[in-house]
Parts: structure tokens; C-alpha cells; sequence
């Protein structure tokens, strides 16, 4: 993950992986844990809009 930027673009389908929304969420999945294809789903659900 880069930098993460001041405000979010909102970019649609997904968020950008510099989204502030995106890092919050992906801090919650660091906590988890998870491994595999679980990271992968986590990953995908945390940029999905």
C-alpha cells in the first residue's frame, strides 16, 4: 500500500488503495490475522464502495 491520500476520490467500482477508508479498514483486517484467500476476500471487500 502507498501513501495514503488526505481525502477519498470515491472512485467507482472501487475504491483507490490509497483511500483513507481503504487503509482504516485494511488496519481492521492487519488485526485478524488472515492468510490466503481470506486476505484476498478481505482485500476485495474493503475497496468495494
Amino acid at each position: 500500500m502507498g501513501k495514503v491520500k488526505k481525502k477519498c476520490c470515491r472512485s467507482k467500482p472501487k475504491r483507490c488503495k490509497n483511500c483513507p477508508v481503504v487503509a482504516l479498514r485494511m488496519s481492521k483486517i492487519d488485526k485478524l490475522d488472515l492468510r490466503g484467500k481470506e486476505l484476498a476476500r478481505a482485500i476485495k471487500a474493503a475497496r468495494v464502495y
